[in-house]
């Protein structure tokens, strides 16, 4: 019931905006290049393979994009800045993709003909992007049809605005690159090979069980204040495990916020200003119209509703009311004054049960188009067909269609509102018409429950917002405690101590990072972390209703973690190491199991069955050395100690299943030489990549 569903819950979706050529031959004509925010200056956004991008073209592809979301997200979306930098993030990787892919497929003389191109577009076996594009399909069928292409391919030129040809160029281009890179996957995946020898360790890994016993003795046995951990030891294991410990160039930082509230004038004046609007509010006919243009809330439905359902308990007394009575103002909920009018009342089914068959307009079909349609099955209908077979063989809704149309019973306000207006005032077994967001419906009211009282009550919120007095007084304590430590020299968490202020922090804020912690589209304050050194104090920045002052703590190099920063995190380990190694030097050699288990005060755990695909073993946890060591010890052998995550661990194999073999292992050969060629298609981009020297310059700009 997908369509039902979205008619229920219109929520936002961030979808995928990078197939930038094929939406814009689908969705339509290009769109103009928007406003990008940053340093205008700057010409450049990156560099790859040594070639300089440039800040135009990629802007270009950022606006394409943020067209393309916008064409694919609902009305209610919201496209602010943290999905603008998303946008910007996947338009980016798919830019640098493309750059060092054409340059590897130019090195390998990977190309497509004229020849192959024209078979792709106009050929027998067209490429299944061109035989998907609704242009190029039976609008009643949706099958495609060559023709359609060849039609399409002949006006282009006749299109004066040269749209046509701008779109099919980029749809070519988009189609070009999707076969070059089929001719690469390909060559790489031949290169990837699987062995007899490899099919059989896999198909053993997965199928073969062993069987063991073991003892464990936990390093917790052995107490932290035991064992003794020298300068020397710590600088010796930091060495041996540099690379381990890498980081990014990042800076710590301090600051305070100042929020910004509303004084009390500013609440007094904000229910002087929607008193003001009572007097028009009680005679305006058009009083939807009056309130949507008056209120904050813009996100109001005003719907009939039993007094049960009434969700603000001062409607209460409008209930039983006279019609357009008005109360108010009054706080509705912390800083929002409202005023509401008793509009209509009227007697109404509780909740009704009805059916819809919708189609949907699109790119090729119109909506005055969709609407012949629908009084097409009108009348069609009210000739005697069938109304649930005409919805589960034409309704776009697949959820209800399969049901022939059926939506089951529903409560007032759960549908959009035109939906909801049509099923709530039409009379039972009448056909109507309606237009919503979703398309065209042709609805059926087939039952409907007894008629209660309703009202609807429409009402205007606002919102108490500070002045511009109140933001200027803020604004000249943030100032002051900035001029405090600029001018007179105190120390920043000195003055956030004397004026009582509370200090935040984020740590380790990297280049790249969109926000400061805790604060939303804040990455203005992140580009000034980015320049500034440690000690600086910011300039007092201002996001919405708040304004931040922010001191640089510290500033960490991009390379290795220096030892004094990971110190004890090193010692932790080093210590387990060495208790590792201390039980080990206890277990005596030559001893059966449950010996070593008596000499160390534990028990000995029997029939354990493990397969070795699977490193997790229940009640142990992951331990993968536990396991290899397991699969490689022989059957009745008590092993030497083992070091796994949390103990040490002796066992003891008491059986090996015997596995049938397949002679050729085909299917794990064919299984594996799959992985190979799916893993090769990501790790030879990656392996280009790293040599590709790329260089990402945005964080200067945005």
């Amino acid at each position: 019931m997908a369509t039902l569903g979205n008619i229920r819950n219109r929520s936002g979706l961030l979808l995928a905006v990078i197939g930038i050529a094929m939406l814009a031959f689908i969705l339509g004509d290009l769109m103009q290049s928007t406003s990008s925010v940053g340093s205008k200056n700057i010409i450049y956004v990156g560099e790859v393979l040594g070639e300089d991008v440039l800040r135009q073209k990629f802007e270009e592809r950022v606006d394409q994009g943020i067209k393309n979301w916008k064409e694919q997200s609902s009305s209610e979306a919201i496209l602010d800045q943290t999905t603008i930098s998303q946008i910007r993030d996947q338009v980016w990787n798919q830019y640098v993709k493309d750059l060092i892919m054409e340059n590897e497929y130019e090195k390998l003389g990977i190309d497509v003909s004229d020849d192959e191109f024209f078979e792709l577009v106009q050929g027998v076996n067209v490429h299944p992007e061109i035989s998907k594009i609704p242009s190029f399909q039976n609008p009643e069928s949706g099958e495609f049809e060559r023709r359609r292409v060849l039609a399409y391919l002949k006006q282009i030129d006749e299109d004066p605005t040269g749209e046509s040809r701008t779109r099919w160029v980029e749809f070519q281009r988009y189609l070009i690159g999707i076969m070059k890179t089929a001719k690469y996957n390909s060559l790489v995946g031949k290169a990837m090979y699987t062995t007899n020898e490899e099919a059989k360790f896999d198909f053993r890994s997965s199928t073969q069980n062993v069987t063991f016993n073991y003892i464990s003795i936990p390093f917790s046995s052995i107490n932290d204040t035991d064992i003794t951990v020298t300068d020397n030891e710590l600088r010796n294991y930091y060495s041996d495990h540099k690379l381990e410990y890498q980081q990014e160039s990042s800076k710590d930082v301090d600051f305070v916020v100042y929020n910004v509230i509303p004084s009390e004038e500013d609440d007094n004046n904000t229910k002087k200003e929607i008193s003001s609007l009572i007097s028009d509010f009680k005679i305006y006919e058009d009083y939807e119209l009056m309130a949507r243009r008056n209120s904050d809330n813009t996100n109001s439905k005003f719907v009939y509703a039993t007094k049960d359902e009434l969700k603000d308990s001062n409607f209460d007394e409008l209930f039983d009311a006279e019609k357009g009575k008005v109360i108010g103002p009054y706080l509705f909920s912390p800083g929002v004054y409202r005023i509401a009018k008793l509009a209509e009342v009227e007697y109404r089914p509780d909740s009704v049960e009805a059916r819809h068959i919708l189609i949907r307009p699109t790119q090729n079909i119109s909506l005055d188009s969709v609407k012949k349609q629908i009084n097409s099955l009108k009348l069609s209908i009210e000739n005697g067909d069938d109304f649930g077979l005409i919805a589960q063989q034409k309704s776009e809704d697949q959820g209800s269609a399969i049901k022939g149309g059926d939506l089951g019973w529903f409560s007032e306000g759960t549908m959009v509102q035109e939906f909801n207006d049509v099923c709530f005032s039409s009379d039972k077994g009448k056909l109507s018409i309606v237009t919503t967001d979703y398309g065209v419906h042709l609805v059926e009211v087939t039952k409907k429950s007894k008629l209660v009282k309703k009202v609807k009550v429409v009402y205007i919120d606002r919102n108490v917002e500070p002045s511009t007095e109140t933001f200027n007084l803020y604004y000249s304590q943030a100032a002051g405690f900035a001029s405090q430590i600029l001018n007179d020299g105190i120390n920043f968490d000195t003055l956030v101590i004397k004026k009582n202020l509370v200090k935040r922090n984020d740590n380790k804020v990297t280049i790249n990072k969109q926000n400061i912690s805790g604060i939303p589209n804040s990455r203005e304050m992140v580009r000034w972390l980015n320049n500034a050194s440690v000690n600086s104090i910011s300039e007092v920045f201002q996001f919405e209703d708040s304004y931040v002052v922010a001191c640089v703590k510290r500033e960490y190099k991009a390379g290795d973690i220096p030892l004094e920063d990971i110190k004890e995190q090193i010692k932790s380990l080093v210590i387990k190491d060495k208790k590792a190694e201390k039980i080990s030097k206890s277990i005596s050699n030559n001893l059966s199991l449950s010996e070593i288990a008596n000499l160390n005060s534990t028990t000995v755990m029997y029939d354990k069955k493990i397969n070795f695909s699977n490193l997790n073993i229940q009640g142990i946890g992951n331990e993968p050395v536990l396991v290899g060591s397991v699969f490689a010890n022989d059957k009745d052998v008590v092993s030497e100690p083992i070091q796994g995550s949390n103990a040490i661990f002796v066992v003891e194999v008491t059986e090996i299943d015997e596995v049938k073999l397949d002679p050729d292992f085909s299917q794990q050969k064919l299984n594996l030489q799959r992985q190979a060629n799916s893993y090769s298609k990501t790790a030879s981009y990656n392996i280009l990549k790293e040599f590709a020297d790329v260089k990402d310059n945005r964080s200067d700009i945005y």
